[in-house]
């Protein structure tokens, strides 16, 4: 029996409890969250316990683990559940959907998710804990940093680079060789044709920087 422990039960974990059934190689999922009630049904499991039960299951010897915690408009606790996680021994393991094309030369970093029918190309290189949603494209020689998330439907021509945190709004195109700096949010439907700095927020056709030092 393999079994996998799950931290955070957002709607973002339904399509990722469905993506790992689609995976088909785990037979136990234990969910764990500290504000969703117990029993709570996310795509045929329940919400099994909080967070401080998470020692209970290693001491059991439950090994391997995914933070499934959403994080629009903050990371931080994405971030303490990572953490907290590694500090308990767990693995951290990557979540591909079977639709999804990621070439072979592709760098993954820990706690990846990578829904239905997105593309990541060749030489892309993901940090721990990015997010690349249904249908997002990251082309050849893109860089996405740690715990950015790109929205479904995104599309990183070659050679784009995102730094930490930032998030990336659905259905919006970044062109070739663009940088977009740390703790940023870009609002959907964005065409970005200009690096951004760290922490702002910008959107618009062309993407326009509205706000400096944006606290993500």
């Amino acid at each position: 029996m393999k079994e996998l422990v799950l931290l955070g039960a957002t709607g973002h974990l339904r399509s990722i409890a469905d993506s790992i059934i689609s995976i088909g190689e785990y037979d136990v999922l234990h969910i764990l969250d500290d504000n969703t009630p117990v029993g709570t049904d996310m795509c045929g499991f329940k919400v099994s316990g909080t967070f401080d039960e998470l020692q209970k299951l290693y001491d059991s010897g439950c090994r391997q683990a995914f933070v499934s915690a959403g994080s629009i408009g903050n990371y931080d606790k994405k971030k303490m559940l990572y953490e907290l996680a590694l500090k308990t021994g767990f693995e951290l393991i990557n979540i591909i959907d079977p639709t999804a094309a990621v070439a072979k030369n592709a760098v993954l970093g820990k706690n990846i998710f990578i829904g239905k029918n997105a593309v990541v190309n060749s030489y892309a290189v993901l940090g721990d804990m990015a997010c690349v949603n249904t249908g997002a494209i990251v082309e050849h020689n893109c860089t996405v940093g740690d715990f950015a998330n790109i929205a479904p439907g995104a599309t990183f021509c070659g050679g784009v680079r995102i730094g930490y945190g930032t998030h990336i709004g659905a259905g919006s195109v970044i062109v070739q060789d663009i940088k977009i700096g740390d703790n940023c949010m870009i609002g959907a439907g964005s065409v970005v044709t200009h690096n951004i700095p760290d922490n702002c927020k910008a959107y618009g056709v062309p993407c326009r920087i509205v706000e400096e030092n944006y606290n993500l």
